[in-house]
């Protein structure tokens, strides 16, 4: 039996989301999710980078610090940024998405609270903990608990976006 929200039981968190900067889906293989989403829906060109160490650090999973890696390219879409994400090395939300769902939506995202650390304890204060995080050449993000209260969705939020370093590489050439 499939537990139901309620009011009651949904939840509250003290903030308000000011736009949805982010969509973004887990692949198993960047170029053909490129490939695709360039072929299907005309978006493109991608930005793409490896997410790994020595620029990758600080990482967590599930509470505990944890080695994990991915290659992610990312596009803009109006004033969405679409993103698709290969896990690589390690067990992460990633895994576990492609091992219990497969390729898809995976989480929502704003990148636009003026302090997102506070955003970061009223999710933890409404027992929506973080369930992945790192630092990423001085952007640091973080994933909540919310795909059960979300349909499905995990949300993330991080600070310092524009510390984000150049691409790896952009894709098509």
């Amino acid at each position: 039996m499939v537990a139901t929200m309620t009011t009651d039981n949904i939840p509250h968190v003290d903030v308000e989301i000011p736009e949805l900067s982010q969509i973004a889906f887990v692949v198993e293989d960047i170029d053909d999710g490129m490939d695709r989403f360039g072929s299907i829906l005309g978006i493109g060109p991608w930005d793409v980078y490896r997410f790994e160490p020595p620029t990758l650090t600080d990482r967590t999973y599930r509470g505990e610090s944890h080695e994990y890696s991915m290659v992610l390219a990312l596009t803009q879409l109006g004033e969405t940024m679409i993103e698709l994400i290969e896990p690589l090395e390690g067990e992460s939300i990633y895994t576990e998405h492609l091992d219990e769902h497969g390729e898809g939506l995976h989480h929502v995202a704003c990148f636009a609270f003026d302090d997102p650390h506070a955003v970061v304890e009223e999710f933890e204060d409404a027992d929506l903990p973080v369930i992945q995080s790192g630092n990423y050449g001085g952007t640091e993000y973080w994933y909540f608990d919310t795909a059960d209260e979300l349909n499905g969705a995990i949300f993330e939020t991080a600070a310092n976006v524009d510390a984000m370093p150049e691409p790896d590489r952009t894709y098509p050439e």
